[in-house]
């Protein structure tokens, strides 16, 4: 078979794509060139018109923009920040007066993230074919919650939508304050661990080993526990490489593992036999229920499906498997109070109790309101309590083993002076 590198149609048509193609006529010869066509189609037609078979028909660059615009979808986030900024603009807008389709043109005008830009121009398109804003968000589930495509699902059903996405984006941002509140807690107490770490590393890499030297020039047998540091300490100087690299495996493993179905189940029963942290973890799960529980009811939806987001919004399994299972007894017909109140240790009988008052008044979004607020400023106590108990924690734990390298090192050199006596 021949190759022929053959211009056969030349287009100079300004912004029309360029299509590499390759073709065989009825000799077997194949031509391999490029042509300016309005789309693949144009190019096929063209070939046969010529008595060519098409081979391959792609378009120039085709492969590297997509190749480009895979690792931008990796690298590319939507940060919790964007979307408490999008619903919150995008309700601001509405209540303006201006429709839609105009805010969501305001939205993408103003839009500097590229994913963000991505995701108003398919809830723009999909309200022009038609179809719900709620559509667009959903087609994006790594970056918008069920809990988030839900409420603006119920709000566009109840003709509340900019109430609702002024709902969500409050929510979105209690939620973010929360998550806010409980890394800066573990900052000092990190900060704390890391600065005795180095240390110890130090100690253990630096001076032990020289006055392990100094020692047996004069002769004198170490101690036991001066020999134990000392071997610890050989293996972080003479091999520091793997033993760094063996470190940041075992970092990189932990949160591998913690995101696994098995990681996230025995993280959770560790730290729940822990009476203080699971007293934080119960109310931040507690804040959370109630937040959304009361949000989801306010946007029109019914209870059974806002039970069932709500589930899905809490990370805590043990709390996400009781609600699913009461959202199942309401289906037989049980009272929702009732069917929380089997598990008092996960859902307080003050709570319940509330949430029946409420259930009998017609007032449960306003209960769930109220219940809240009350957790809320719960997590803000239990985390300056968690705080205030880990700090002196840590201190006496970073003491006891700075103290047993001070002692490994005092002790010889108490022997050596008292021998020169």
């Amino acid at each position: 078979m021949f190759t022929k590198q053959v211009s056969l149609q030349n287009f100079d048509k300004i912004g029309m794509p360029i299509y590499l193609y390759e073709a065989i006529d009825e000799k077997g010869i194949l031509y391999k060139t490029e042509m300016q066509a309005l789309n693949k189609e144009e190019v096929i037609e063209f070939l046969v018109r010529q008595k060519l078979t098409p081979v391959s028909v792609y378009e120039k660059g085709k492969i590297e923009r997509e190749r480009l615009a895979l690792i931008a979808d990796i690298f590319e986030t939507v940060s919790p920040l964007d979307k408490i900024l999008l619903a919150k603009h995008l309700a601001a807008v509405l209540k303006a007066g201006l429709s839609l389709r105009e805010a969501l043109e305001i939205m993408i005008a103003d839009a500097e993230k590229p994913m963000m830009k991505k995701v108003l121009i398919s809830a723009k398109n999909n309200l022009e074919k038609g179809q719900p804003l709620s559509s667009a968000f959903a087609a994006y589930p790594k970056y918008f919650s069920d809990v988030f495509v839900g409420m603006i699902r119920a709000g566009e059903v109840s003709g509340t939508l900019d109430k609702t996405l002024d709902q969500l984006g409050e929510q979105m941002l209690r939620d973010y304050d929360l998550v806010k509140k409980t890394k800066s807690a573990m900052i000092y107490p990190i900060i704390l661990m890391t600065g005795s770490l180095a240390l110890v590393i130090f100690l253990l890499t630096f001076v032990l080993p020289k006055l392990a030297t100094a020692f047996a020039r004069g002769g004198f047998k170490l101690p036991l526990v001066t020999r134990i540091f000392l071997a610890i300490g050989d293996i972080f100087s003479k091999s520091p490489v793997i033993t760094f690299g063996l470190f940041i495996s075992a970092i990189v493993f932990l949160l591998y593992f913690r995101t696994t179905v098995t990681g996230r189940k025995f993280f959770l029963a560790l730290f729940w036999k822990i009476p203080l942290f699971r007293n934080l973890m119960k109310k931040i799960a507690l804040v959370r229920f109630t937040r959304t529980l009361q949000n989801l009811l306010n946007s029109g939806m019914n209870i059974i499906e806002s039970l069932e987001i709500t589930a899905t919004s809490i990370s805590n399994e043990m709390y996400r498997d009781f609600i699913l299972k009461v959202k199942d007894d309401l289906r037989r017909g049980l009272p929702l109070t009732e069917s929380f109140k089997k598990n008092s240790e996960l859902f307080p009988n003050i709570l319940t109790n509330m949430m029946a008052v409420g259930e009998r008044t017609g007032t449960l979004e306003n209960i769930l309101a109220t219940m809240s607020g009350f957790y809320d400023e719960e997590v803000d106590r239990t985390l300056k309590n968690l705080v205030a108990l880990m700090e002196p924690l840590m201190l006496l734990v970073m003491g006891i083993v700075v103290g047993g390298l001070a002692i490994s090192i005092l002790v010889p050199i108490y022997q050596m002076v008292g021998s020169l006596r």
